[in-house]
This record gives C-alpha cells, sequence and structure tokens, in this order.
C-alpha cells in the first residue's frame, strides 16, 4: 500500500519475507494503517478485455500526484483459475479460426503469448477521505491503463475500510466460468509496472540503505589477492570461485588489461601447479607478458610473425576413443569453417565440398593440412584421384562432386587457397609443435594479433588454441591423469563467441578443470541470447566502468541493487570495479560491492620479447611445413595409374577376344549387362579417339577394334619376348574379372610394377583399391641376366601400396624364377605369389584327351575346368594346395614343381592365338596347414537345379565355375557355387529364383541373396 501524509509518501508491503532480510535493503518499521473513509475497486470496464493483455504506464507519475490523505492499495495473488478461465475461451473460439476468422486468430495468439507466463490476480483500491476527491483521482488513474477500468465507489463513508479490503483475492473455479469477467490480472512480467519502489528524485520518500553498494565481502582465506574495497579490506579469490568461470568487461582506459595481467600472475603464484593461458588479439597484452615472464622457464609464447609455436586446428585429438576425436574434431572444424569462410546458408555446395573433402582426410590421417585439404579438392575435380572406398554413399558424394558447377569449386578453392600456400600461415597452422601443453606450471601466451596476421588468421589461431586446450582436458580426463586446473583468459572473447565450444566448457568444464575467464568492452558486441548465456554461467563477475546502455544491461546481474549498479557503472575509474561473486554455499550471500584493483608494473620490452621468441625457436620450433602427396594419401594406388576407364576397357576387351576383333552391339550388351546409353556413349567417345570403328553389317550395329586395350605395354614391357608375356597376361586378369593397365611411366615414380590389376565391383564398375594387384612381367632373359633386379621388383617401396604382388614368367623359366622366389623370408611370401605361363600345345586326338582327364582325375586334388571345348589343367604337389591373389581370385593352384603339368588342348582359336596355358602359383612350402580342400561336390561336374531355373556346372577355370543356365554361360566364383548347393539342400525354403542384370537373384526364407553372373 502507498499512502501520502503531509511530508512523505510511505510504503507498507505484507509479504512472506522476514523482515530481517528486508532490513538489509530498506529501513523497516511494523506498519500503521492510517484512517481512510471512502474506496474506489477498480475493475475492467468491458468483460471482452479480460483476455487482452493489460499494462500499467508510469505508476511513479500517477503516485507522486497523490495528495495527502490519499493512498492506493493493492494486492498480489498467483491465480491457476485464471488459466483455466482463459483455455475455456482458446477452445470456444476454435470453431471461429477454423472459419479463416482473421480476428478470432490474432486473438487466439495473443492469449498463446499471454499464456507463457504466471498470471496474477490483482485487486486495485484507491482510497480517500473525500468522495469527490476519490472520484477524480479514480478518473485519473484510469488513464495510466492500457485497458479502460470502471470502478466501484460506496456511497456512504466507513470506519472499517481497510479492514474490507484487507483480504488476498481468490477466485474460484465455477464462480470464474459463470461470471461476468472483469477482475484485472497481469502476467507475471508486468506487475514490476505497478509494484515499484518509486525514486525519491520524483517522489518524496526516505529509502535508508546504508552505501548504495554494501561493502559486503566474501570471506576467503585461503585465495589471492586481486584488490581492495573502499575501506582498505583485502579482496581475495580462490580456485573454486574460478571454476565456474569469471565474466570481465570494462571499455576502453576503464582497466580491463591491468586487471587481467593482476589475475594472472597472482594465481599462477598461488597455484604454482596449475596453468594460466592468455589469448590477446591485440598483441599488446601478449608482449607485456612474454616480458613479464622472460625468465620464466615453462613459459610458452606464441608469436604470430615468428611462428614460435603451430597448432593444427583440422588435428583430431589424440588419446581419444577414435568415434568420439572424430565427431569432436568434425564438428569444430566445421563451426571453424562456417565463420572463417563465411559460410552461410547460401554457400551450400561449397560448404559441402569442404567439409566432405575433410572427411576423407580423415579417414587417412589425424593430422590433415589445409594444404591437404585444398589439393583433395583440386584432385577430386579434375579425376586425379579416385576414391578407394566400396560404399554407396561415397560413391555418390563423389559423383555429386564432379557434377557441380565449375564456380562452386572456384569459391572453395578460393577460401582455402590463401592457408594453403601462404608460407607464414603454413607455418602456423599446419603441425602441432607441442602434444601435452597441459603441464603443470605452463604460463601459455597466445600473441594471436589480427593487426601482425588479419582478422581471419587471428580468429583461425585462437580458436586452434582454445581446442587444442580443450582437446588436452578431455584427453587427461579419459586417461584418468591428474586434472590440471587450467585458467584461460580470453580478451576480446566476442571474436570466437560463435564457436558452441564455449558454451560445451562453460556448462562442462568444471569436471575438467578447465576455467574461462572472459573479457570483452561492451555487450552490443555479443547476441543478447549469448550475452545472457555467460551471465547466467559464470559466477564471478567483474564489472569495469561502461557506458551508461551497458551499465543497464549489466545491472539485471542482480535485480535487487539494478538500480545502483546502473548508476555506478559509468562513473567507475579506471581500475575500479564492481564485483559480483556468486555464493559457494547456501548461507552465503552475493551482494555486489566496489572493489579497487591492484595493479603490477609490467611494460613491454622489445628485447625481452626478442629474447622470448629465440627461446621458443630453440625450445619448439615449428615444424617444417612438408607437401603430403595427397594421392599417396587417400589412394596411393592411383600414384601408378591414370583414372580407371573401366568400362571403356571391357567394351575393349569384349570386342578384342570376339572374332576377328569383332562383336554385334547386341552381344556386347548381352555380355556386359550394362544400359544401352552408357554403352553407346562409352562407345562415341572411344571411335572419335580411334580406339574402335562402329559400323553397320546387315541389320547389325557391329565393334571392330582399333587400339588401346594394352595401354603404353611398351614401356612396361620393352623386349618381344616380355611384350608377348605382358598381353598374355593382361588378358587373362581382364578375363577374371579384373581392371588391368601398364603403370605410369613417369620421372616422379622411381618405383613402380609393370602392370596393375585392380579387381572390379561388376554392380557398380567401380575399382576395389584396396584388392589391388602389382605385376611382374619377368621373360627369360631378365631373369637369367638380372636375377638380383627379379628379387628387387618384390622388395621394392612400391610393393606397399598393394594387397599382393604377382610375379609372371614362362615355364621353361619358372624353375629359375621359383628358386629366386624360395630366397626371400615367410612374410614377404604371403605378399609374393609366382606364376608360370606356358605355350600351349597342338590339340591332341579326343581319345588322348579323355584318357588325359581320366589319368588327371586321379591326382591328389585334381581340378578339371572346360571351356569351350577347351581343357585347362592345374596340378598340385603332395605337400602344397594353396590359394592364390585374394577374395577374387581363390583356387588357382600352388605347385613347387613347374613341370608337373597337364597337357592341355584348345579346338578354337582364343585371343591368345591357338596357345594353351596353365596357370601355376607358388607359395612357401610351409603353407600346407591354411590350405582347404575344395568341396567335393564342385570337383565334378554336375547340376543344381533352383524351381524353374537348371544350373548346369560344365567346368572350373582357377577359384571361377562355368555354368550354364538355357543357353547362355557365365563364370561363378566358388564361395557362390557352394552357396548354391546348400540353398539346393532346402529347396522349400526357396521362394523365388530369377535372373537380372547379370545377377541370380534368390529369396532364401525371406532373405535375398545375389549372386553375380560373369558372361563367358
Amino acid at each position: 500500500m502507498y499512502y501520502r501524509d503531509e511530508k512523505l509518501l510511505h510504503i507498507c508491503v505484507k509479504t512472506l519475507i522476514s523482515a530481517q532480510t528486508l532490513r538489509q535493503y530498506f529501513d523497516t518499521q511494523q506498519c500503521t494503517f492510517p484512517q481512510f473513509r471512502y474506496y474506489a475497486e477498480a475493475r475492467l470496464k468491458k468483460e471482452r478485455d479480460f483476455y487482452s493483455i493489460h499494462e500499467f504506464n508510469d505508476i511513479q507519475s500517477f503516485i507522486s500526484t497523490l495528495e495527502p490523505g490519499q493512498g492506493m492499495f493493492i494486492w498480489f495473488s498467483l491465480e491457476p483459475n485464471l488459466k483455466e478461465v482463459h483455455y475455456w475461451y482458446l477452445n470456444k473460439i476454435q470453431k471461429f479460426i477454423q472459419q479463416n476468422s482473421e480476428k478470432h486468430k490474432y486473438l487466439a495468439q495473443s492469449i498463446r503469448d499471454k499464456l507463457k507466463e504466471p498470471l496474477y490476480l490483482i485487486k486495485i483500491f484507491l482510497l480517500d477521505n473525500e468522495r469527490k476527491r476519490l472520484k477524480l483521482t479514480a478518473k485519473q488513474f484510469d488513464t495510466y491503463s492500457s485497458l479502460r477500468l470502471s470502478f466501484e465507489i460506496p456511497l456512504f463513508p466507513s470506519d472499517n475500510v481497510i479492514k474490507k479490503i484487507n483480504k488476498p483475492p481468490t477466485l474460484s473455479a465455477i464462480y470464474a466460468y459463470f461470471n461476468e469477467k472483469k477482475w484485472i490480472h497481469l502476467t507475471k512480467s508486468n506487475i514490476n509496472q505497478l509494484l515499484i519502489i518509486p525514486d525519491p528524485s520524483i517522489v518524496p520518500i526516505n529509502i535508508s540503505r546504508g552505501t548504495p553498494l554494501p561493502e559486503i565481502i566474501p570471506e576467503r582465506k585461503e585465495g589471492f589477492r586481486i584488490g581492495v574495497t573502499e575501506s582498505g579490506k583485502e579482496v581475495k579469490l580462490e580456485l573454486e570461485d574460478l571454476q565456474r568461470h569469471m565474466y570481465v568487461i570494462g571499455r576502453t582506459g576503464a582497466g580491463k588489461t591491468t586487471f587481467i595481467k593482476t589475475l594472472l600472475v597472482n594465481f599462477m603464484k598461488k597455484y604454482p601447479n596449475s596453468v594460466g593461458v592468455v589469448v590477446d588479439p591485440n598483441g599488446d597484452l601478449a608482449e607485456e607478458l612474454a616480458t613479464y615472464y622472460k625468465d620464466y622457464d615453462k613459459l610458452i609464447y606464441v608469436d604470430p610473425v615468428e611462428a614460435t609455436v603451430s597448432v593444427n586446428p583440422l588435428s583430431i585429438p589424440k588419446g581419444l576413443p577414435k568415434d568420439q576425436a572424430f565427431l569432436l574434431a568434425e564438428s569444430n572444424v566445421k563451426e571453424i569453417f562456417t565463420q572463417l569462410f563465411a559460410l552461410k546458408e547460401s554457400a551450400v555446395y561449397v560448404n559441402y565440398i569442404i567439409i566432405n573433402a575433410l572427411k576423407l582426410l580423415y579417414m587417412k590421417t589425424t593430422s590433415p593440412t589445409f594444404s591437404d585439404l585444398y589439393n583433395i579438392i583440386m584432385k577430386l575435380r579434375s579425376g586425379e584421384l579416385d576414391l578407394p572406398i566400396d560404399d554407396p554413399e561415397w560413391e555418390q558424394k563423389l559423383q555429386q562432386f564432379q557434377e557441380l558447377e565449375e564456380t562452386t569449386y572456384i569459391s572453395a578453392l578460393s577460401r582455402l587457397e590463401e592457408y594453403a600456400t601462404n608460407p607464414l600461415l603454413k607455418r602456423l597452422f599446419n603441425s602441432d609443435s607441442i602434444d601435452d601443453v597441459l603441464q603443470p606450471g605452463n604460463v601459455i601466451i597466445i600473441n594471436a594479433s589480427n593487426a601482425m596476421i588479419g582478422s581471419p588468421a587471428s580468429f583461425l589461431m585462437i580458436a586452434g588454441w582454445i581446442y587444442k586446450l580443450w582437446y588436452s582436458a578431455l584427453i587427461r580426463a579419459a586417461l584418468r591423469k591428474e586434472r590440471i586446473p587450467v585458467l584461460t583468459i580470453i580478451d576480446e572473447f566476442e571474436v570466437i563467441a560463435n564457436l558452441s565450444v564455449l558454451d560445451v566448457i562453460l556448462s562442462q568444464a568444471r569436471k575438467f578443470a578447465m576455467h574461462l575467464v572472459l573479457a570483452h568492452q561492451h555487450t552490443e558486441q555479443l547476441p543478447s541470447e549469448l550475452l545472457k548465456s555467460v551471465l547466467v554461467n559464470t559466477a564471478v563477475k567483474v564489472l569495469l566502468s561502461t557506458e551508461a546502455t551497458d551499465a543497464e544491461k549489466l545491472s539485471k546481474s542482480d535485480p535487487d541493487f539494478s538500480a545502483e549498479i546502473a548508476k555506478t557503472l559509468p562513473n567507475l575509474k579506471p581500475g575500479e570495479a564492481i564485483l559480483l561473486v556468486k555464493p559457494r554455499k547456501p548461507t552465503d550471500t552475493m551482494v555486489p560491492f566496489k572493489v579497487k584493483v591492484d595493479m603490477i608494473e609490467t611494460k613491454r620490452d622489445v628485447n625481452a620479447v626478442r629474447e622470448v621468441i629465440e627461446k621458443m625457436k630453440q625450445k619448439y620450433g615449428a615444424k617444417k611445413s612438408e607437401q603430403t602427396d595427397i594421392t599417396s594419401l587417400i589412394n596411393p594406388v592411383m600414384k601408378y595409374i591414370e583414372k580407371p576407364q573401366i568400362l571403356e576397357q571391357l567394351i575393349l576387351y569384349h570386342t578384342y577376344v570376339s572374332e576377328g576383333h569383332t562383336i554385334a552391339l547386341v552381344d556386347l550388351l548381352k555380355r556386359l549387362g550394362i544400359s544401352r546409353d552408357k554403352v553407346e556413349d562409352a562407345i562415341n567417345k572411344m571411335e572419335a579417339l580411334g580406339y574402335i570403328v562402329s559400323e553397320k553389317q546387315g541389320n547389325k550395329k557391329v565393334i571392330i577394334y582399333g587400339k588401346g586395350l594394352f595401354g603404353n605395354i611398351r614401356a612396361a614391357a620393352p623386349s618381344q619376348e616380355g611384350r608377348k608375356l605382358a598381353m598374355k597376361v593382361m588378358l587373362k586378369y581382364m578375363r577374371q574379372g579384373y581392371y588391368v593397365t601398364p603403370a605410369k611411366q613417369t620421372a616422379d615414380l622411381s618405383s613402380r610394377p609393370d602392370l596393375v590389376a585392380i579387381p572390379i565391383d561388376r554392380s557398380s564398375l567401380r575399382p576395389l583399391y584396396n584388392q589391388a594387384i602389382a605385376i611382374e612381367i619377368e621373360s627369360c632373359n631378365e631373369i637369367n641376366v638380372h636375377p638380383e633386379q627379379v628379387i628387387r621388383n618384390w622388395r621394392k617401396e612400391s610393393v606397399k601400396d598393394f594387397a599382393e604382388v604377382h610375379s609372371w614368367t614362362y615355364e621353361e623359366c619358372f624353375s629359375k624364377l621359383q628358386e629366386l622366389y624360395n630366397q626371400l623370408s615367410d612374410e614377404e611370401k604371403k605378399k609374393v605369389k609366382i606364376f608360370a605361363l606356358k605355350v600351349r600345345e597342338k590339340t591332341k586326338p579326343e581319345v588322348e584327351q579323355k584318357a588325359e582327364k581320366i589319368k588327371t582325375s586321379q591326382a591328389l586334388t585334381p581340378q578339371l575346368t572346360q571351356t569351350e571345348g577347351k581343357i585347362e589343367s592345374v596340378s598340385a604337389t603332395k605337400d602344397s594346395v594353396a590359394n592364390t591373389v585374394n577374395n577374387n581370385n581363390k583356387a588357382v593352384t600352388v605347385t613347387s614343381n613347374a613341370t608337373d603339368m597337364a597337357n592341355t588342348s584348345n579346338k578354337g582359336k582364343g585371343p591368345e592365338q591357338g596357345e594353351t596355358k596353365a596357370i601355376n602359383v607358388v607359395n612357401a612350402p610351409s603353407s600346407t596347414a591354411s590350405n582347404e580342400a575344395l568341396t567335393p561336390q564342385l570337383t565334378q561336374q554336375g547340376r543344381v537345379q533352383l524351381k524353374d531355373i537348371t544350373i548346369d556346372i560344365i567346368g572350373k577355370e582357377d577359384s571361377k565355375y562355368i555354368v550354364q543356365i538355357g543357353k547362355d554361360r557365365y563364370y561363378i566364383d566358388k564361395e557362390y557355387m557352394e552357396m548354391l548347393l546348400k540353398i539346393e539342400k532346402d529347396q522349400e525354403l526357396v521362394r523365388d529364383v530369377k535372373i537380372e542384370d547379370l545377377n541370380l537373384k534368390i529369396d532364401f526364407g525371406g532373405v535375398d541373396y545375389t549372386i553375380p553372373l560373369v558372361p563367358l
């Protein structure tokens, strides 16, 4: 209640707050109510206004007009039934909303906004001893209300006015629903429009508050000193105060730099086993501190120009679980790029390129650089680099990469170019000079002067170090190491304010012992939500002199002293601050108080800074930037070959091996199982380059081989003998489903194989780079004249980039090759395989062929394969039977006797000019134990029947079985054939079988199986 006597305005309060608590802020006394004879009760004039938001404007002005003998009595009561009435009405008007009534839509939204806050029932009584004057006062009060009011004034005076009105208002649900709704009510946020403490400069009022800011300081016996109060009391803080972070604000000249220096120096003196960090984007503070600590052994000074200590912002934290480390790095780096490269929402494709290129790098290295990122984007765009990833998602990404507009790539590359090519920036960001920066006692001064290196690089430098410090804290926790307190002071922290890591550190860093001090000059540097978050999440606030607008915002840090803070802040002298320290115990109180900050004498000394820089160079010296071969890093096989043109090679191969090196387009399409449009597009390009010729023969389009299947075979195998062998080997691998090409002959490749063979995923025509084979062609002359070179070929640098190394020679030289092979270690033999190719003999009479077949079938592990009237036999010694190559070429038999081979014959002329061949693979003699015997059912010809589809097994070639389905013949891998035999045993579970796109598709018990069919 407010009432006016002859001299002053008095305020009476009925509240649950104790008088003792109120006395901390007011001169409290027992209230004696004066005598009033009349009252005017305020109500809403119109019932429809009940659902509107009610506001009162400048009630202080109204109170200032009260005359002696007048008063105002206000009740505030939180009333839940008010909301129920509003919800009831909201449901009632839904039908009008559904009829698109704009009026009711607006009303409904207004009610919803209103219901977001608690609603208080308000009773307002104007008091007077004169009825006529009271009527005028009521009319005047109505002008301060946003909604029209009416007043109920009794006709006759009463001696019990206070007794009548001194009852808290209530509102029962039934009464609320069935009576006229004219009760005044306010949202919580609007209560302060009525509940005010008048300004003594406007209203004659006495409020005893003592000093504007009480001198009640927290007791910190074990802390470190930061200054003194106006009366000379020592002000200290303890580590526990900083565990919940600190916020520092002060305009230019307010003493912010002085406070930061005092804070760091005194903190490190008190807690010498902690780590102190100062991040300075301007440079002056950093150089002053470098001068102060120049003789300190554990100083780490980061200079932006000399690059004394470098940090790689793209590094993945080491020591954390791989998945967690990857997610952290990817998320944080994406935020850095968004700000560094101004990747707005409109730059979605640029962002897509940069982030996905970085993901590729993270698959291969934990420390990619900007140079790596720049180069991988260039090579992916140009096609110099193909991904060694058997993943449909990444295949789609690669396709999207290459379909993006050129301008998108230029935009991405232009953003990266400076960081990838500028020598200074490369020294600053291409490596991590120090792995563990959180050693007890370290003082880390980071000079990120934007004047020296520009704002973007300054931001990157700060962000990189903040992430490094945070990662180090996480790693120490993950490794159960001692958690060393880390005081991290970031001046002008608005530079990195948009990084979410700040919110993470503010909310979680206490358990990792990382404590932030966030300092800046004025509130407009931060978004309002971020400012609010910082104020809420910092336990210590150091408010130095600010502008009045900032003072108004900061005064909300303590609503009880809001006015005092707002008045005091703009008038503080340099070095003076208002300090707010959050209570650490329930019994503590947080009262803002004024402190004069201690001053630590520091001066910038150019010679001292130069001395520190030289020490840092000797101790940490930024690592010399080395150019990473991005091709070797991502896909080392691409060093040796051009980007595989798989469809083109398949077309050339099928054309070459057809009779007369000519094939009808319809037959080619049948063999390839690829869409006609793709094939014809490839044919047109190849014809333009002279590799093939297409022409009409009758009503058929035919393709005639021209050149190109064997590539630059002369460079890989200069001699005629070697070239002939190489061509036969290439055809052999092509027939088995490999992409084969001679290795590049470039000066920068000092080590290379003769040929490279890569298995092809037939469903996607993607090369399986991780199964790539290096092929060495060893002519008889090479083996006899330069045997040391043959062995060197098995040990040269390029071997590490391939799954296996295959050496080929003719049969007559095989024993010599085997002697050389036996000089290898058992470990080397796991990767190296040797093969013999023999010239086909003339076709034997049919009787002799049958005799050979019978004779061979009596061998220890007979493997008979038959194709197109040609029988090939691969024999095995009694001591060893081994698989070869890899998962795509598994069942070529091992032998240590090159002459123990069955004769073969060929009735027709194939791509190898009627010559007969047999392949033998040699492995270490000790490998017998790891070899598996062939499944008995698959060693003989047979038949598999699956519903309506009959699969005749007519032969075996290497690890593949030759089957006939209808009129067509195919290769099927051994493991798939064994799968078919198992499925055949449970015919009742087979739901459906069909051939589609050169795949045998089986629905077996609700599970889909797909078996590739490779046309002969």
